[in-house]
C-alpha cells in the first residue's frame, strides 16, 4: 500500500471534519476509480446544490445541476446520485456544494486496486493452518503454527458408505481456516478455490504480475497457484480410499477467542457426503486443467481424485450431510439441498478436463437454473463454465448456460441503473454474508462482460465494489485496512487475540443484514451483540464488534470473490 498516498488523504479527511456546514458528506469509494471507469457519488438528504469536481490546484473540472431524490428501500434513506464519470485524466479531486468543499478526496489513476488485491489474496496466507507464521512473511501478525492436524480422528461409524469408523486417525494437515474460527471445510474451500482459479483462467498476464510475499515452496508457480495449492493439498486429504469426501476438520464446537497455538482440542474428520464430494470433483478436476502447463504430475492426481470422487457420489447421490448433535462447528448444508447444482458444476467440470462423453451426457439430463452464485448453489459455477468454455460443450448446452448467466446479468444491471445506490442487489442479496453477494453480483457482471465485451455489465461490476469501498450508508470500506474508514473489530480469532491493534488487513467483513443470530434478543444470553438491535433495515443492520458473527466476521468464500472483482476490474481497464 502506498502509505503517504494514504496518510495525506487522511489528513484532508481530519481537516474537512472541522467543517460546520450541514450539508452531508458524500458517500463514494474510498480508494478511487480507473479513468474510464464508472464513478457515482451518493449524498443521503435532498439538497438544491449542484455538484463542482476541482482539482487540487481548485480547477473546477465538471459541473453538475442537483439530481432527482430517490429513496432507497434498504436503507429507508433519500439520497442524491451524482455520476462523474466524465473526470477521466488521472489526479486527485475534491467535491464542492453549495461553494464548500465536503467528503474526501477523490482519486482518479490507475492501478488503484492494485493494492487491495494483492492484500485480500495475502489473507489467505494469514489463513493458513499447520504452519507457523514468520515476521518476513506475517510482518506484525506473526504467529506460532496450530492445528497441525497430523492425527486427526474420524468421527464416529459410516458402515453404509464405506467409513474407516470411529478412532482411526488420518493426517489431514495443510489448507487454509474457514473463517473467524479454526475449521476447515470442504463445501466452502469448493467456491473458494473454483473463484481464485477463476482470476487465473480469466486474468492470467495480470495474474502472472502479481507478488505479495509469502514463502515459496514450488517457485516455477505464479504466487497465486502457490497458495491455491496450499489448500488443495489439504483437500486431497480429505479423500478416503473409496472416493468419497469428508466434510470438514473441526473441533466439536467453537474454540474461544485464542490463537491456534492455544486451541488444543481434538480434531475430527466429519461424515463422508454427496455434496461435499461433488465440490471436491468440481475443483479437482478445474484444478487439473489450470495446473497441467506448470505440473503434469499434481494435475494428474488431482483428476484421478476428481473422477475417483464423482463416482462414488453416482453411487450415494442421496447420502447428504447432516450435523450431529454433538458437533457444533459450522454445518455449511442448506435446508433444501438435493445436489442437483453439485452434479451440474461436477460434470461440468469433469467434461471439460476428461472430454469424456458419460459427463456431458450427464449435464444435459440436469438442465441449468438460474440461481445466484454461493456455497450453498453451485448451479452458477456450472453456466460459468459451459458459457466461457463453448468450444467444449454441445451448442445446446451452452446456448442454455450462456442464457442463464446473461438473464442473471441483465436484471442486475437494470437494478443496478435504476436504484437510488447505483447497487445491483436483489432483495435476497441481504442474507448473512450480504457483502459476498454483492461480490458475486460483480462476479456474473465481469462473466457478461467476458461473453459480450459489452463495457456497461463492466460498470455495473463497479457499482459492486463501489458498494464494498464505501458507497454504502456506513461510509465505510467493508475492507479492514483500506480507505479511510474501515472495520477495527472484525470476528476473527487471529485478530481478537494476537495483541496487535490492527486486524490482520485485506479481510472482507460479512456486511449487514436483519438475520441479527448475534443479538441478544431474549434478554438470557448476556454475550450476545446488543448494539445494533434496532436497526429495521437491511443495509444498516451491521456494527464493527467482533461480538457481531452475523455481520462481522470474515470467510475464505467472501475474499474470494472480493479478490476476484477487484483484480477483474485492475485487468480490464488496465488491459
Amino acid at each position: 500500500m502506498n502509505t503517504s498516498k494514504y496518510a495525506f488523504c487522511a489528513f484532508l479527511a481530519v481537516s474537512a471534519s472541522v467543517s460546520t456546514s450541514v450539508i452531508a458528506a458524500p458517500l463514494m469509494n474510498q480508494l478511487g476509480f480507473a479513468p474510464d471507469a464508472e464513478k457515482t457519488v451518493v449524498f443521503p438528504g435532498n439538497d438544491a446544490n449542484g455538484l463542482e469536481v476541482r482539482d487540487l490546484s481548485g480547477k473546477t473540472v465538471l459541473k453538475l445541476k442537483a439530481p432527482d431524490v430517490y429513496e432507497w428501500d434498504y436503507s429507508g434513506e433519500e439520497v442524491q446520485t451524482f455520476d462523474i464519470s466524465a473526470v477521466k485524466k488521472p489526479g486527485t479531486y475534491r467535491l464542492f456544494r453549495g461553494g464548500e468543499y465536503v467528503g474526501t478526496p477523490i482519486v482518479v489513476d490507475k492501478n488503484v486496486y492494485g493494492d487491495l488485491v494483492k492484500a485480500s489474496l495475502k489473507w489467505f496466507y494469514y489463513q493458513r493452518s499447520s504452519t507457523a507464521l514468520t515476521p518476513q512473511y506475517a510482518g506484525k501478525w506473526a504467529r506460532a503454527a496450530g492445528h497441525m492436524d497430523d492425527k486427526v480422528v474420524i468421527y464416529g461409524s459410516d458402515k453404509a458408505t464405506g467409513g474407516k469408523g470411529k478412532g482411526t486417525t488420518i493426517k489431514s494437515q495443510r489448507g487454509w481456516y474457514d473463517a473467524g474460527d479454526y475449521g476447515k471445510y470442504i463445501v466452502n474451500s469448493g467456491i473458494t478455490v473454483f473463484t481464485l482459479l477463476e482470476i487465473y483462467e480469466h486474468f492470467p498476464k495480470y495474474a502472472d504480475s502479481l507478488t505479495w510475499n509469502i514463502p515459496r515452496e514450488f517457485p516455477k508457480y505464479p504466487e497465486l497457484l502457490e497458495e491455491v495449492r496450499y489448500n488443495l493439498d489439504w483437500m486431497l486429504t480429505m479423500q478416503d480410499k473409496d472416493g468419497g469426501v469428508y466434510h470438514k476438520v473441526s473441533t466439536l464446537k467453537f474454540s474461544g477467542s485464542v490463537l491456534p497455538e492455544n486451541d488444543k482440542a481434538q480434531r475430527y474428520a466429519i461424515i463422508k457426503n454427496v455434496t461435499a464430494t461433488l465440490d471436491f470433483a468440481a475443483v479437482m478436476a478445474q484444478a487439473s486443467v489450470v495446473y497441467a502447463g506448470i505440473d503434469k504430475a499434481y494435475a494428474d492426481k488431482m483428476l484421478k481424485a476428481a473422477e475417483k470422487a464423482y463416482a462414488w457420489a453416482k453411487k450415494n447421490p442421496e447420502v447428504f450431510y447432516k450435523q450431529p448433535d454433538d458437533v457444533q462447528t459450522g454445518s455449511y448444508a442448506p435446508g433444501d439441498e438435493n445436489g442437483k447444482d453439485e452434479f451440474r458444476w461436477a460434470a461440468a467440470e469433469l467434461y471439460r478436463a476428461t472430454k469424456k462423453k458419460e459427463y456431458q451426457e450427464d449435464l444435459k439430463a440436469n438442465a441449468f437454473t438460474a440461481n445466484g452464485a454461493w456455497w450453498g448453489d453451485v448451479n452458477m459455477l456450472a453456466a460459468f463454465r459451459v458459457a466461457l468454455d463453448s468450444a467444449d460443450f454441445e451448442k445446446e448446452l451452452v446456448d442454455a448456460a450462456k442464457k442463464v448467466v446473461m438473464n442473471e446479468a441483465n436484471n442486475l444491471r437494470a437494478v443496478g441503473d435504476t436504484s437510488a445506490y447505483r447497487l445491483p442487489a436483489f432483495p435476497w442479496s441481504w442474507n448473512w454474508g450480504s457483502n459476498s453477494a454483492m461480490a458475486n453480483n460483480g462476479i456474473v457482471l465481469v462473466h457478461a462482460y467476458l461473453l459480450t465485451k459489452d463495457k456497461s455489465y463492466v460498470d455495473g461490476a463497479q457499482q459492486c465494489l463501489d458498494y464494498l469501498l464505501g458507497k454504502n450508508p456506513h461510509d465505510i470500506t467493508y475492507v479492514t485496512g483500506f480507505g479511510y474508514r474501515s472495520p477495527r473489530n472484525p470476528h476473527h480469532r487471529p485478530s481478537e487475540s494476537d495483541m496487535v491493534d490492527d486486524p490482520v488487513p485485506g479481510m472482507l467483513v460479512g456486511g449487514p443484514h436483519l438475520g441479527k443470530q448475534d443479538i441478544n434478543l431474549d434478554g438470557k444470553e448476556s454475550w450476545k451483540c446488543p448494539n445494533y438491535a434496532s436497526a429495521d433495515k437491511p443495509a444498516l443492520a451491521y456494527i464493527d464488534n467482533r461480538c457481531s458473527y452475523a455481520t462481522n466476521e470474515v470467510a475464505i468464500n467472501w475474499n474470494a470473490p472480493l479478490a476476484y472483482l477487484a483484480a477483474a476490474l485492475e485487468a480490464i481497464y488496465n488491459k
